[in-house]
C-alpha cells in the first residue's frame, strides 16, 4: 500500500535533526534520523493465544504456520553485533514472559505487521531503516538490549499469571529508560481490560512515581512529520479512548508511548472501523511520527 501524499505533512529543514546515543558499557551505539530534504519523502501454552510459539535454535528463530495462507511466518531474534550499527533504525519488538508478544507475527490477516510497517517507513521517510526479510525481536535479557533507541510492545494479556517480569528485569528496564531509551507500546484489545492492567503494574514497578498521562492532540507525537489534528486510532477506535496515554520523563518528553486502540492491527491489514483505509493510513503515520519522534527528541 501507499501512504496518501497528500495528507498534511511537517516541513523540516535540511539541517541533520538530533542524534540520540545510547552507552553499551564501553561501545558506543548511535542511532539517527538525517533531513535531507526533510524525513518525509514526497510521495504449551495455557491460553487462547498461545504464550509459547515454535522456536529453532539451531536458527535463533520464532516461528508458526500462518492458519490463512498455510506460510511459515518466521520472527527473527536481532543481533545487532559488537560493532555499532551507524545510521541505520532497527524496528524491534520486545519478548517477555506471560503474553502473547509476538501478536500480528505468526496468524496474520494479511501480512506481518512489523515487516510492513518497516517497510513504509523506508519508503516515505528519510531514515535509514535496517531492511529485513522477516521481523525482528529482542528479549530483555539480551545483553545487547541497550543497543536499540526504539522497542515495540504489545499483546492481548490473557495468559493465565499475566506477563511474568522478574526485579532483575525491571531494573534492566529502568536502566534502559534512564539512557534515554523509547518504548511504544499497544493492547491488542483494550475493551477486554486484560494487557493494560498488567502494564500499569509494570510500568508502577519501572516509575514508582509516575504514571500514565493523557495526550492530547496538540502534542508534538502527533505532528513530527505528519501533521494529525484528528485522532482516528488503528484498526479499531474504542469510544471513550479516543486518546494516547504516555509516561513522561523529567523534561516532560514521552518515554512510554502507549496506544490504546491497535496501530498495529492496522498495519497487519485488518478491517479499520470506523473509518476505513483512511484509518489506517493515519495508523501507518502516527507509527512514523512515533518514531521520528523517539529518534530525533
Amino acid at each position: 500500500m501507499s501512504i496518501n501524499r497528500n495528507r498534511k505533512q511537517r516541513k523540516i529543514s535540511n539541517r541533520p535533526l538530533s542524534r540520540r546515543v545510547f552507552i553499551k558499557g564501553s561501545v558506543g551505539l548511535a542511532t539517527a534520523a538525517t533531513a535531507g530534504g526533510g524525513l518525509i519523502r514526497s510521495a504449551s501454552a495455557q491460553s487462547d493465544f498461545g504464550e509459547y510459539i515454535p522456536y529453532d535454535s539451531t536458527k535463533d528463530i520464532h516461528w508458526d504456520y500462518n492458519r490463512n495462507t498455510g506460510r511459515r511466518e518466521i520472527i527473527e531474534h536481532h543481533h545487532p553485533g559488537m560493532e555499532p550499527t551507524g545510521e541505520k533504525f532497527t524496528f524491534v519488538r520486545l519478548k517477555y514472559a506471560g503474553g502473547d508478544w509476538y501478536t500480528n507475527l505468526v496468524r496474520t490477516a494479511l501480512w506481518q505487521s512489523d515487516l510492513k510497517f518497516t517497510q513504509l517507513l523506508a519508503a516515505n521517510t528519510a531514515i535509514n531503516v535496517d531492511l529485513r526479510q522477516h521481523p525482528q525481536y529482542v528479549e530483555i535479557d539480551d545483553p545487547w538490549l541497550f543497543s536499540y533507541p526504539f522497542l515495540y510492545m504489545t499483546g492481548h494479556g490473557r495468559v493465565r499469571g499475566g506477563m511474568r517480569i522478574t526485579d532483575q528485569q525491571v531494573g534492566k528496564l529502568r536502566e534502559y529508560f534512564d539512557r534515554g531509551g523509547f518504548m511504544h507500546v499497544e493492547d491488542c484489545d483494550f475493551r477486554w481490560n486484560y494487557f493494560y492492567p498488567q502494564l500499569e503494574r509494570l510500568m508502577k514497578r519501572i516509575f514508582p512515581d509516575k504514571k500514565f498521562e493523557r495526550l492530547d492532540i496538540t502534542h508534538p507525537i502527533y505532528k513530527t512529520l505528519y501533521i494529525h489534528d484528528e485522532y482516528m486510532g488503528g484498526d479499531k477506535l474504542i469510544p471513550g479512548y479516543e486518546f494516547d496515554q504516555a509516561i513522561l520523563d523529567k523534561d516532560d518528553k514521552v518515554m512510554v508511548y502507549f496506544c490504546p486502540n491497535d496501530l498495529n492491527c492496522a498495519w497487519e491489514g485488518r478491517t479499520c472501523s470506523p473509518g476505513g483505509e483512511e484509518q489506517r493510513i493515519w495508523a501507518f503515520e502516527q507509527g512514523m511520527n512515533v518514531v521520528a519522534y523517539a529518534l530525533t527528541r
